[in-house]
């Protein structure tokens, strides 16, 4: 061994094996979070008390008396028409925020995400597994606050198992969501959606093809006069 590494090696035994840490950051982030802004509900006590006997008391009579289903929900702040079908596993979150007409059908495990309204119009069908999502939050916010964008079926519409309707959308008068499909924007009348996220294909009652050749109204003139 040269004279030059021994000097080397006692160099560095002669180091402290543990550097001092710095205890200024762990303080800094400590105080960041204290000082950051909390978000705040948007549900009054009253009507966290009410989601809370909703989950409950209002679970188990959905349960156990099926023939007063829309009558429960009714209860909970909920609009139903007549003659709905409401299955035994269906999940609502907010029950005042649901509105259905006459002859709605709502099969097992449909997600009604009621956080904003959700309106059903009449003859509707929502299959199995679908997902109407009434909410979401603000991506430009640190705090990601709470959003609740209303949905709105028009009558006669039909949402397909596992389908997903997104926040703030509109599914006008006799829309078709096939099953499994995403809408994240408004329908026109009549047309039917299919994919993720959906595209328009042909009804069964209007093909693309007859949407395409009805004649549009000139821009000067109402839509009433033009037909």
């Amino acid at each position: 061994m040269t004279q030059d590494t021994k000097n080397n090696q006692d160099q560095t035994a002669d180091q402290p094996v543990n550097q001092p840490v710095n205890q200024a950051a762990p303080q800094q982030t400590q105080a960041g979070v204290e000082h950051a802004p909390k978000r705040k509900s948007v549900w009054t006590k009253k009507q966290r008390i009410i989601r809370a006997l909703w989950g409950t008391l209002g679970r188990a009579l959905w349960i156990t008396i099926p023939p007063a289903r829309s009558s429960i929900l009714r209860l909970f702040g909920g609009t139903v028409g007549k003659r709905c079908a409401l299955a035994r596993d269906i999940d609502i979150v907010v029950p005042w925020n649901i509105h259905l007409g006459n002859d709605v059908s709502v099969a097992n495990h449909a997600i009604l995400y009621s956080l904003g309204t959700i309106t059903i119009g009449d003859h509707c069908v929502i299959d199995s597994k679908a997902h109407l999502c009434a909410g979401t939050h603000d991506m430009t916010d640190p705090l990601f606050p709470l959003l609740r964008p209303p949905i709105t079926l028009g009558n006669n519409c039909f949402v397909g198992f596992d389908a997903y309707i997104g926040p703030d959308t509109t599914l006008a008068p006799h829309t078709i969501v096939h099953p499994r499909s995403s809408v994240y924007r408004s329908t026109q009348p009549t047309t039917a959606w299919k994919g993720n996220p959906a595209k328009q294909v042909d009804h069964p009652n209007q093909p693309m093809t007859e949407q395409a050749d009805q004649p549009k109204p000139h821009a000067s003139q109402p839509a009433d006069a033009a037909s």
